[in-house]
């Protein structure tokens, strides 16, 4: 046998090795049945206008404040969250000569 061919074998070797390590360390208490009652909480990703659950990082709130630039913070828990962090850490200030 030509080197060629033993690396292609060899690569079909590790390749259907590292399918049959996957498909035997697959978990089955990870399956989810229809029916069960689900008892995971899963975060969703993505822009929401919600108060956060914990106070923003200073990077968080100024990436919050980009997101909902749009926002009024009357109207948006999330930006008025983030605009109050950052008024907190005296990275923004008030204008005085406004009203909220």
């Amino acid at each position: 046998m030509s080197t060629a061919m033993w690396s292609t074998l060899l690569g079909l070797v590790v390749i259907l090795g590292g399918a049959v390590y996957l498909l035997l360390s697959f978990d089955d208490e990870d399956v989810w049945e229809p029916g069960e009652d689900s008892t995971r909480v899963v975060e969703v990703v993505g822009w929401h206008h919600g108060p956060p659950p914990e106070p923003f990082t200073v990077k968080a709130a100024h990436q919050v404040m980009r997101q909902h630039k749009t926002c009024r913070r009357q109207d948006c828990a999330r930006k008025r969250a983030a605009w109050e962090r950052l008024v907190e850490v005296r990275h923004v200030t008030p204008d005085s000569g406004r009203t909220q």
